[in-house]
């Protein structure tokens, strides 16, 4: 009895299995991953250097060190790694497949952001990962958002516009920063904190949405109202 109640146990895993090994060999995990390790050397290597940008404040110049700009790109990695060959027919993805999807994502950011803080702490300031936690969580929120409406291969579109945006308005002059300049304020700033918490929890909700319901709306929006004549037959 023992041997026959573990048959369907064992031929389930093997499904699951063979399901995984598929679903990774459509995707360029290790790529992407070795990419986080790079990131992560160049912020315990040069991440203190500086680079400087042109900003909105007149006669005014802020510099940028680049561990902020491999905090933006480690944050994207996950969300690039939910992009596969087989994404057209993805679109209408199972249950199974959308559990893959979400444990893929899941242990993909929490590898990445291990690399990356595993790597900064050997150079950087204890309370600088502070803040690269915090951005983290905003790039990583902006990626969803932007791979969950234009596709996954985008998602760094979103966090590269928002990046310009924070680098050339950001920055208010005399060393200080606008408060939502989340990657440049202090590690103890709530509001930087309260808007990198929306950014993320706004790009989990729309990862949550299925393809089918993101269009809902829209297709609602053009269905004809409940009173409108059906057009004449043939």
């Amino acid at each position: 009895m023992s041997s026959t109640a573990k048959l369907p146990d064992e031929a389930a895993a093997a499904v699951f299995r063979a399901q995984l090994r598929a679903f990774l060999a459509a995707r360029r995990t290790r790529s992407l991953l070795g990419a986080a390790v790079v990131c992560g050397a160049v912020t315990a290597l040069v991440g203190s250097w500086e680079a400087a940008v042109p900003t909105a404040v007149e006669q005014g110049r802020a510099v940028i060190p680049l561990w902020r700009m491999m905090a933006m790109a480690v944050a994207v990695l996950p969300v690039l790694a939910l992009d596969s060959r087989l994404s057209d027919l993805e679109v209408v993805a199972t249950r199974r497949l959308r559990r893959l999807q979400r444990l893929h994502l899941a242990w993909m950011s929490a590898a990445c952001l291990a690399v990356q803080a595993g790597l900064a702490a050997l150079a950087v300031h204890p309370l600088l990962l502070i803040v690269i936690a915090r951005s983290w969580l905003a790039w990583f929120g902006l990626a969803l958002l932007a791979g969950a409406l234009l596709g996954w291969r985008l998602a760094w579109t979103l966090p590269a516009a928002a990046a310009v945006i924070l680098w050339y308005w950001g920055f208010a002059g005399d060393g200080r920063y606008q408060w939502w300049e989340f990657s440049a304020r202090p590690h103890d700033d709530v509001p930087s904190l309260l808007l990198a918490l929306v950014l993320c929890s706004a790009g989990l909700v729309a990862y949550s949405l299925t393809p089918w319901r993101r269009r809902a709306p829209r297709m609602r929006a053009l269905r004809p109202g409940r009173g409108a004549e059906a057009p004449p037959g043939r």
